[in-house]
């Protein structure tokens, strides 16, 4: 159920009666440990997760998003390559009117990069306002998860929710769970600013940059926490999205 792998004669036959799920992520360093696309890793892995257990159509991710603001991923690390919100936004409308024209009228959008739910939302927007009977959600993997989940985790490791941001302890426990063969296990790291900002200035000064773009503690990682919240997180956004937009796969009528 993966558009991608799809002929269009078998994409045809389909695309009038299901979940369309369009994974969003992001080319974004994540400290020495994490690949540069963590976010689209998480989204596709929680894309899969919903072709299993409701036969989503998945169509390919969009792999590239908004810049984070530096003083949140702690500085800009090479590597990092990101579009304009404009650029952005239109790329995801042209996207979902795409597959509306061609049948689908329920839509997912999941996302696991921050910065980019501003035009996210602004494109889902201007999709349905021409777009009758259509249906989108949008949806990040911290949506769905509890925050009682979050903070006894937090008390566990000793890891406040304060320091446990970008390329940190939950984040790269994620991918530690969706994608271990990429971890850099013998590179994770805790980090550290001499202060912390949450308005923006530009340039970046000094003092608000880690070293490694951690924000600000992942060596307490594990692929048990990963295990743990993602089974959470499956379980709720499967049940949100039933929940939002339907069956998965309902009959369309002549």
């Amino acid at each position: 159920m993966r558009i991608a792998d799809m002929t269009w004669q078998e994409y045809d036959g389909q695309i009038r009666q299901r979940i369309v799920v369009l994974p969003i992520g992001s080319i974004d360093g994540h400290g020495p440990h994490l690949p540069l696309s963590t976010d689209t890793i998480i989204s596709t892995y929680l894309a899969e997760q919903l072709e299993d257990h409701l036969g989503v159509l998945v169509l390919p991710p969009l792999t590239y998003g908004l810049p984070t603001d530096p003083a949140a991923s702690g500085g800009r690390f090479p590597g990092t390559t990101s579009v304009r919100a404009a650029t952005f936004t239109d790329l995801v409308l042209d996207v979902l009117r795409a597959s509306y024209r061609h049948g689908a009228r329920r839509f997912v959008l999941l996302e696991s990069h921050k910065v980019n739910l501003g035009p996210l939302r602004e494109a889902a927007e201007l999709f349905i306002e021409t777009a009758p009977q259509a249906r989108v959600m949008a949806v990040t993997w911290w949506d769905v998860v509890t925050e009682d989940s979050r903070n006894a985790i937090a008390a566990e490791t000793g890891v406040a929710r304060h320091d446990d941001h970008h390329a940190a302890m939950v984040e790269t426990s994620l991918v530690m769970h969706a994608a271990p063969h990429l971890v850099r296990n013998e590179l994770l790291a805790d980090d550290e600013v001499p202060r912390r900002a949450r308005y923006l200035i530009l340039p970046v000064p000094q003092d608000l940059r880690t070293k490694t773009g951690v924000v600000y503690r992942a060596s307490a990682a594990s692929p048990e926490i990963g295990a743990r919240l993602m089974a959470e997180i499956v379980t709720n956004l499967v049940a949100a999205v039933t929940r939002e937009l339907g069956e998965a796969v309902q009959e369309v009528l002549p």
